[in-house]
């Protein structure tokens, strides 16, 4: 089953609020419906309407009448009023009728005779009208509304780590204990608002200190109460507000971080926040166990904020009436589950030394005692409140109990059959498919290959793409190189043209006239062949001469 963040305005309601919207997977298929946000289990509130139908008129008036008739159980002003009223009389004379869910006096118990055969408290003290959890008894149903409270220790630890903080207001969600506490030991420095889904608070606290609400939508059950709840928000400029939720375990994280979103949200818009250092902050109580599934599922998919950004502390929070959540107890071998998850750097949140808490310089947190560094996860590994060992093979920390198998190639508990997978019936948190948990998802591996393969394709892309804009730009270089050749002047052809002609012309004259030389060169060459030739002939002229000479000698 799937739940998913909308807006809720728009949300059909039912006598808790609006409803939630919520999927299941049937053949194949994603059918959503709306539900009722308080109560998990369809025999409590049967409201339940399919996405895109909407109310008859016979149903929506039917609901409307239902949720006339939850809110008339309380009047605030009225109750409050019989609370002083109570105030004002001996401790004798004050009691609580459980059956009626309200506080009376001994009169109408004893003389009025409205309250006969009623479960009731006499004698209460002006402590336990200031404490009310100490009176209430704790509600028992897990499907709505399972109530478990602070133990003393945890109490006074969780209001200690916000003085020493610095807190000035304090939003307490589902947490009385805690609003109780400060009311008592720091009502001068801190100011505290209750918001709880408890309606019996209304006996007990004045409008201004307290509020009905519901977590799961946001919704505030008096319309007067928004005014209460913004104008707390506003105090001081919102500087120094803390907001501390203990929510029902059982709950879908979905819904409870869009509320955390959405106040964080209202804080910073109704102040004009935008530094981080005046913002929301926040601490969410909830089993160490749930730290994946509020990373991974709390928000949708590139939404921050909520309860996906919040850190876990090692502060162990134990409970008196919950035999599972008690530290140092007979009842569990294993310490308390539960932790505190803020978004206030972890360096800050100082832990109580008296309960063996300290400080470790190379991780800059608080770890409890059992809690060891170490050297090669380079951090303290503990959650469980046992101290983790380290295994080689697996390259973790692991609970101390917990050995490697060979088969099964991890660490697994001791006692175990080799192979055999439990039933997965959600789906995976890194891939969304169905049918295998995270830590057996192949998706990082398949998700490598396809990565690489896109780079490489990208690549042959991008050179595609190189040598296709090389051609274009040619193509483009060459048709502007014509384009220009087109606008120059006839002038500057003539003129090359005319250069070309000259160049052909200078060779043309040095091939001639080197061709005239060369003939008269061989001309010379057969003169002066016949001459000698000439002289070597005894009948020529010249030897005529030489006779001449010879005979006047």
């Amino acid at each position: 089953m799937e739940c998913f963040w909308s807006d809720l305005s728009k949300h059909p309601q039912c006598p808790h609020g609006p409803t939630l919207l919520f999927g299941t997977h049937e053949n194949g298929k994603l059918e959503k419906f709306y539900v009722c946000a308080a109560c998990r289990e369809r025999k409590m509130c049967k409201f339940y309407l399919k996405e895109g139908e909407k109310l008859t008129k016979h149903q929506a008036a039917k609901w409307e009448q239902e949720r006339k008739q939850f809110m008339s159980r309380y009047h605030h002003r009225q109750l409050y009023v019989r609370f002083n009223d109570i105030m004002s009389v001996p401790p004798e004379s004050r009691c609580y009728c459980y059956t009626c869910e309200q506080l009376i006096s001994k009169t109408e118990k004893d003389v009025m005779n409205k309250h006969k055969n009623h479960d009731i408290r006499e004698g209460l003290t002006d402590y336990q009208i200031r404490h009310p959890t100490e009176i209430l008894k704790p509600l028992e149903n897990s499907r709505q509304e399972a109530q478990y409270f602070f133990t003393k220790q945890s109490t006074e630890d969780i209001a200690n780590i916000l003085v020493k903080l610095g807190a000035k207001q304090i939003l307490c969600i589902g947490t009385p204990k805690i609003h109780e506490y400060i009311l008592e030991n720091h009502e001068d420095t801190m100011s505290t608002l209750l918001l709880d889904f408890d309606g019996r608070f209304h006996n007990f606290f004045g409008p201004l200190n307290y509020c009905w609400y519901n977590l799961l939508n946001n919704h505030f059950f008096n319309e007067t109460a928004v005014h209460v709840f913004k104008d707390f928000l506003m105090q001081g400029g919102g500087k120094g507000t803390y907001l501390v939720c203990d929510p029902p375990f059982g709950s879908r994280v979905e819904p409870m971080s869009w509320t955390i979103k959405r106040i964080s949200d209202l804080h910073k818009k109704w102040n004009n926040i935008e530094d981080e250092e005046n913002c929301l902050r926040i601490m969410f109580i909830f089993p160490y166990f749930m730290e994946s599934i509020m990373k991974q599922k709390s928000n949708p998919p590139g939404v921050q904020g909520g309860l996906k950004d919040l850190k876990m502390t090692d502060y162990k929070v134990s409970y008196d009436n919950h035999p599972l959540f008690i530290t140092d107890s007979n009842a569990t071998k294993s310490p308390s589950p539960i932790r505190i998850f803020t978004n206030v750097p972890l360096n800050l949140v100082e832990l109580p030394k008296s309960n063996g808490y300290r400080y470790c310089k190379k991780c800059q947190k608080w770890v409890a005692k059992e809690n060891k560094h170490c050297k090669k996860c380079q951090e303290c590994t503990s959650k469980n409140g046992l101290t983790y060992k380290h295994c080689d093979i697996c390259k973790r920390c692991v609970k101390p109990y917990w050995k490697h198998c060979v088969t099964c190639k991890r660490c697994v508990v001791t006692k175990h059959l080799c192979g055999q997978k439990p039933k997965v019936t959600g789906k995976c948190l890194k891939c969304n498919e169905a049918g295998h948990t995270e830590k057996e998802c192949d998706t990082s591996e398949e998700i490598h290959a396809v990565a690489e393969t896109k780079k490489i394709k990208k690549r042959k892309a991008s050179d595609e793409k190189e040598v296709i804009n090389n051609v274009k730009k040619k193509k483009v270089n060459d048709s502007r190189e014509s384009g220009e050749e087109k606008k120059e002047p006839i002038i500057k052809n003539i003129k090359k043209a005319a250069k070309r002609s000259e160049k052909k012309g200078t060779k043309r004259k040095v091939i001639t006239e080197f061709k005239v030389k060369a003939s008269k060169k061989s001309q010379l060459l057969k003169m002066h062949k016949k001459i000698k030739k000439l002289q070597n002939k005894p009948n020529g002229v010249v030897s005529r001469k030489k006779r001449t000479k010879k005979q006047q000698t």
